[in-house]
Formats: C-alpha cells, structure tokens, sequence
C-alpha cells in the first residue's frame, strides 16, 4: 500500500511538471512571437523621428525619452524570455528527474520467455539504455529548441572554466605573443601621455594640459573632415588623429594641430561584410589610440588598423564580424604595448589584448555578458596595469598581463554605455539602469550605490573635487560625495550632454549638444559656470587639449579649433 501512493505522487508530480512545461512553452512561444511586431514597430516609429528637425528642443527631448524607454522595454522583454527558456529547461530535467526515481524504485517486472534463457538483468540493463538515450535526445531537442526560440541577442556566452585557474564564465587564451621590437614600460609610458590627448577622455593618469587662458574663444580654424563620425579627436604633438566611415569607405585622418591642414588620410582595407549601423551609431564611433610612434582605429566593422604618425599602414586586423544592435561603438584602450579591446556583441563577449607593435593577439578572454557599448577604463595597482569593464550583466577587473579575472560583481543591468573612471584605488562608475557607485579596485567591493539619483546613459560621469558627477542627455547635472555616494546637490541647464565630460586643471570641461562649452568648478551646494561660449553647432564627442587651444569635433563634419582671444 505505500508502495502505491509513493507511485501515485510520482506519477502526479509527473504530470504536474508535464503540464508546466507545455504551458509555458506555448506561453514563451506565443509571448516571442507577439513581441517581434512592436518591437519593430517601435524602432520604426524612432528612425521616423529621428529624420525630423530635431533642432526642436521639445521633440529632442521626446525622441531621447522615447528612445530610452524603448531600449529599456527591448532588454527587458529579452531578459524575461531568456529567463522563460531557462525555466522551461529545468522543468525539463525536474520531469526526467521523476521519470528516473521510479523507473529505479520500481523496477519493472521482467517476463523472462521460457526456454530462451533470457536474464531479468540484462533485460533491465536494456531498458535503462533506452532510457538514457531518450534522456539525451530530449536534452538536444530542448537545445534546438532554445537555440531557435531566443534571439540572437539573448544568447549568453558558454560557461567555460579556464584551464589555467580561471573564474567559472570565462574563457581565457593566451596565445603565443610576438617578441616586441622594443619595449615599452607601463608606468612610464602613462607618465608621457599626461601631457598629450592620447585616447578616449584624454590620459588615464590626471592630465597636465594647460586649461585655455580664457573662457573667450576665437576660431583659429575650421577644417572639414571628408567621412562621418562620432570619434572624438586624439592628439599627440602637434598631430590630431580622428576616423570617419560610411556605408562605402572608412578611413583615418590626420590633421595639423596648428593649422588644420590635412596631412594625410588612409584608407582601411574595405571588410568581408558591412555591418549593420544605425545613423546615430555610424561606422567610425571608436575614439582612436595614439603614442609616440603609433595611431590605432577601430571601426563598426570589426577592423583594427595601426598606422605610423605618417600614414603608413603598420597592421590591419580583422575582428569577428561585430553583429550588435545600433552597431559597435567602444572605444579602445591603450596600455604600454597592449591595445585593448572591449567587444561586447550580441552573441559574445570578449576582452582582447593586442599587441600594438604586430597586432597578434596577446590574450583573449570570452564571459558571460550581453551587448554594451561601454569602453574598459585601464588603471594601475601595486605596479600592475589592470582594466575595468562594464556590461550588461557584469563589473570586472581584468589582468593587463594575461587577461584573467581578478574580481567580478553581478549588480550591471540594463543598457550600458558610459565608461568608467578611477582615483585613489577606487573605481566609480554610473549608467541609468545599471548601478551609480564605487567599487574598491583591489578586490571588487561595492563601498556604495546611490539607486536614488538619475544617471546617465551617454555621457560618462567624472571626478572633480571630491565630487562625483553625472551630466544627463537631458541636461541634469548631479554632484555626489565621491567618500559615501551621498547626493551633495542637482543642477538643471538648457540642453543635455552625449559628449562626455573631462577634468583638466581642477575644472570640468563639458560640451552639451547645442554646442555650449562649460567650464565648471565643483562647489559645495552648486556647480559654478566659471566660462560659456556657445559654438552654435551640435556637439557629441569629447574636446580635445592641445597648447592651451581646444579641439572639437561637431557633427557637421567639422575640425574645429578654439582659441582664448588676446
């Protein structure tokens, strides 16, 4: 009798997960196929907007809110089916989990033929064969099915262990590095770029431009660049290197910091396919790297060229085709004789290390992420070079030396974009639906998160002053404590920012997209305009410094250089 009601709730619970799991089958099929038309419809809705006069403040500010909410309904709508799928995937295996208890409980009654001999046990051993083989083929078709199912841009990358001691989600290769022709120290090499505008935000160590000797420019010259983009100009000397691309051509620029005369331009080797980019995104959104002997680019395409400062082409290499929705638009980091590359697709996620004198892949390192658009912060710790990354799952550090991760935080959603910054040991780091807080650099810990405060979802958040601070692409600036997240106060100006603020000489030098230029002191209840002049022209990339004169980039296509008048 109690052999009876054990078979009775087996077989109940049997059904039970039977019936769950075609419920929420039809449930998750239905539910993906209802999604794909809005969805589409939505992103339609937003590429009609956009083609409208957008020098409109109030429909601006409705296409940025409109398309905040729709990217935050597509990532939503995602994670919720990837969560249904891996629900589906465990009733799946609870139901072959019941199946399996009785089939060992209660051993079927073998019927042994008389005169053949036939053993009870081998018959049985049969049986858990064919059973087992059902098992695997109904794992696969669940497999097929999920592969199906979920979008490409849900697909997280395998958990792979690494084979050298890595943490569980990471796959780690180290492949044989070219013996450099020279070498390149670290310390020292960050050292040289305080003084230049090496990359994206400018050096990584506080910068040593001289700020302009007056917030009252005068155009010391316009130049126009023949390819569209959204990199921001990097300069070292008296040279300033910037890309531009189309559906057609890509190429990297160089422009005379004093003149504006075009030195040269060369073109890179056209891609084996053209990805697909939205307008805002473009081809050419990676800001450049420069040193002393080189220039780096990275394009939406998935290329990266390396050029000599005169135009030489010193390697090309091609990445794997950059499939991410509005197209790939992170920047690469430039550390000693390494050039990092954070390549957050839809499908996979990887952190490369190339070596800057070949182009070989120094280290590789694939995690369980989604899509961003975020570039990795480079910094420095007891004489090591590690890298700061942000995704859409994930805050990491990463070795500079071999790729492996030194610590890891589950607190990402959302849609990153901005980037990262760094002082003291502490890393601070901002992105609406994300986190706005600080990590400690050695070992991961969250000293705080301020979940109260807006952040932002273009411009990336600075340090000033002691204070930590977020521009808004509505126009919001907000000042919080850089000691405990608290928030110290919020300032509300005309127009938003894409560009992404700097701190140079103790001040904050913002551009918003009327193309107003700010110089900001942090006070302590009120950031203080210390200078405004009003380019008149849309501005989304970051100003760079050179010899006290600034550097701009609108998006009419234009080199623009400001100097303070007499």
């Amino acid at each position: 009798m109690k052999n009876d009601e054990i078979r009775r709730t087996l077989r109940f619970l049997q059904w039970t997960a039977l019936t769950f799991i075609l419920t929420l089958g039809m449930l998750l099929a239905y539910d993906m196929y209802r999604s794909r038309a809005p969805i589409k419809q939505a992103q339609d809705r937003l590429a009609a907007l956009k083609q409208q006069d957008l020098a409109d403040a109030k429909l601006s500010q409705t296409v940025r809110d409109l398309d905040y909410l729709y990217r935050s309904a597509y990532f939503q709508t995602k994670d919720k089916q990837r969560r249904g799928v891996l629900l589906l995937g465990i009733a799946f295996f609870v139901l072959c989990g019941l199946f399996g208890a009785e089939m060992f409980v209660f051993a079927p009654k073998l019927k042994v033929p008389r005169g053949t001999g036939a053993v009870p046990e081998k018959e049985r051993r049969q049986l858990l064969v064919f059973a087992s083989c059902g098992i695997v083929v109904l794992a696969a078709a669940l497999a097929v099915l999920r592969i199906v199912l979920v979008p490409a841009e849900t697909k997280p990358a395998a958990r792979l262990a690494d084979a050298q001691g890595g943490t569980p989600g990471e796959k780690n290769e180290t492949g044989p590095a070219a013996v450099p022709t020279e070498q390149i120290d670290l310390l020292a090499a960050l050292e040289a770029e305080k003084t230049q505008w090496p990359q994206f935000r400018g050096s990584i160590l506080p910068n040593a431009n001289a700020l302009p000797a007056n917030w009252d420019f005068q155009e010391k010259w316009n130049s126009p660049v023949e390819l569209p983009g959204n990199s921001s100009p990097v300069i070292w000397d008296d040279l300033v290197f910037l890309s531009g691309g189309d559906g057609a051509s890509h190429a990297v620029f160089c422009y005379d910091a004093n003149s504006g005369e075009l030195k040269w331009k060369t073109d890179a080797p056209p891609p084996a396919k053209m990805p697909e980019v939205t307008e805002d995104n473009g081809y050419a959104s990676p800001t450049l790297c420069v040193d002393s002997k080189r220039v780096y680019a990275v394009f939406a395409t998935g290329e990266v060229i390396c050029l000599g400062h005169d135009g030489r082409t010193l390697w090309h290499k091609q990445l794997p085709d950059p499939v991410i929705m509005y197209g790939y638009a992170s920047s690469p980091l430039l550390l000693g004789d390494k050039l990092v590359v954070q390549y957050d697709l839809d499908e996979k996620q990887t952190v490369f290390a190339l070596n800057v004198f070949t182009g070989e892949t120094v280290w590789k390192t694939e995690r369980e992420a989604s899509a961003s658009w975020s570039s990795p912060r480079g910094f420095v710790a007891d004489g090591r070079g590690m890298i700061f990354t942000a995704g859409n799952m994930l805050a990491e550090v990463f070795s500079l030396d071999d790729g492996k991760v030194l610590w890891s935080q589950e607190c990402m959603g959302g849609e990153v974009a901005t980037s990262a910054t760094s002082d003291d040991g502490i890393i601070y780091f901002s992105n609406t639906g994300a986190f706005t807080g600080a990590f400690r650099a050695a070992d991961g810990e969250i000293l705080y998160n301020n979940e109260d405060v807006p952040a932002p979802d273009v411009a990336s958040p600075v340090l000033c002053g002691g204070q930590f601070l977020l521009f808004g692409s509505g126009g919001t600036i907000i000042a919080i404590d850089a000691k405990d997240g608290h928030e110290l106060y919020e300032e509300d100006l005309d127009n938003g920012f894409y560009a992404s603020p700097v701190a140079v000489g103790g001040k904050v030098v913002a551009v918003n997209l009327d193309g107003d230029l700010f110089a900001f002191a942090p006070g302590e209840d009120k950031i203080e305009t210390e200078g405004k002049y009003s380019l008149g022209k849309k501005v989304v990339c970051v100003p760079a410094f050179h010899r006290g004169n600034l550097i701009l980039r609108t998006s009419e296509n234009e080199l623009i250089c400001l100097e303070p008048k007499p």
